[in-house]
């Protein structure tokens, strides 16, 4: 239930943004309040609380978000005028998915034996437009048993461009 509300509330909010012209700007508060509520477990048990009231969790939430869009500053006190301040992290998860599904953004992963650099980054984001006509969230792991390389990890789709792999392919070629 709280799923279907999130995304009503976040389509609602990017028209909105659309027609103010600052969805970049809303997007990157709705980054800052994401993490923000994931970083920090008291502020997300504040929010689930039912022990808090609703004023109180609205006057917090403004406070530790006041350098945020108007827009944003409506949202949480409609959210908390309708009771469903809990749904605030959800309805920014919620918009950077619209936000990405309009730019046409996906999140994948990438695993290197060692920190990405600028000119790897580049080359996987090449590649990445090459299989599918879009760009994307890279996030990077470092994993020293591949011995080089990359693997690309897209939604359902991997992309072995690293050394272990290549020699397990060639290993099953060779039996």
């Amino acid at each position: 239930m709280g799923s279907r509300a999130g995304k009503r509330y976040a389509k609602a909010i990017i028209e909105l943004a659309q027609e103010e012209k600052v969805v970049d700007k809303v997007l990157a508060n709705f980054n800052t309040i994401n993490s923000t509520i994931s970083n920090h477990k008291d502020l997300k048990h504040l929010l689930s609380s039912p022990l808090i009231e609703v004023s109180k969790k609205e006057s917090i939430l403004l406070e530790v978000f006041s350098a945020t869009e108007s827009l944003v500053q409506k949202l949480i006190k409609t959210l908390a005028d309708n009771n469903r301040i809990e749904l605030l992290q959800h309805v920014s998860q919620e918009y950077i998915e619209l936000y990405n599904a309009i730019h046409h953004i996906q999140s994948a992963t990438v695993i290197t034996a060692v920190e990405m650099t600028k000119d790897i980054e580049d080359k996987i984001q090449n590649k990445i437009q090459e299989i599918t006509g879009y760009t994307a969230n890279l996030t990077n792991q470092v994993d020293e048993s591949i011995l080089g390389g990359f693997i690309l990890r897209l939604k359902d789709l991997q992309y072995d461009a690293s050394v272990s792999g290549s020699l397990n392919r060639f290993k099953r070629q060779l039996s």
